[in-house]
């Protein structure tokens, strides 16, 4: 039977991340801008990724498509 591989990858990528961080501790300042600039672009490209509809779909849309107004209310 072949183990799983994505697991396997994913425990040695985390495992080399430790080892770098861990050899990298001088450079702290570093090492946490680093991670912060990824995770920032890391949080975009999921939102980008995850957004329920495009931009331009909002863009040639006038207000009647976001607005239904009930005649019976006035």
């Amino acid at each position: 039977m072949i183990p799983a591989l994505a697991p396997m990858a994913e425990a040695a990528l985390f495992t080399l991340g430790c080892m770098a961080i861990h050899a990298l501790r001088r450079h702290a300042d570093t090492v946490t801008a680093t991670l912060a600039c990824f995770v920032t672009i890391l949080v975009l490209m999921l939102g980008i990724a995850y957004a329920p509809e495009p931009l331009a779909h909002y863009q040639s849309a006038s207000t009647g498509d976001f607005v239904m107004v009930d005649p019976a209310i006035y």
